[in-house]
């Protein structure tokens, strides 16, 4: 069955090498079991706005949120160690 659509409306716009000040609006899901990520939170870029009544209005069906979504991912399940080519 598929999920229900989760996009958001964020300000600012950040994630792990930006930080803009900018409505940012993004789709968030699960990655997959075939990602080395796999149950985590995934959190995919859609577009951006100058204000939140423009981002409002081009994804009505978005929750507007007052602060940013991005979470670093967890990696502690990775062996540590030289990656072997």
């Amino acid at each position: 069955m598929p999920q229900k659509s989760d996009i958001r409306i964020e300000f600012p716009s950040r994630g792990a090498t930006y930080n803009r000040p900018v409505w940012g609006v993004y789709e968030y899901s699960t990655y997959p079991r075939s990602s080395v990520l796999a149950g985590q939170q995934r959190r995919v870029f859609l577009d951006s706005f100058d204000t939140q009544e423009q981002a409002e209005a081009a994804y009505p069906q978005a929750k507007t949120v007052i602060d940013s979504g991005y979470r670093a991912p967890d990696l502690s399940h990775l062996p540590d160690g030289p990656d072997l080519h």
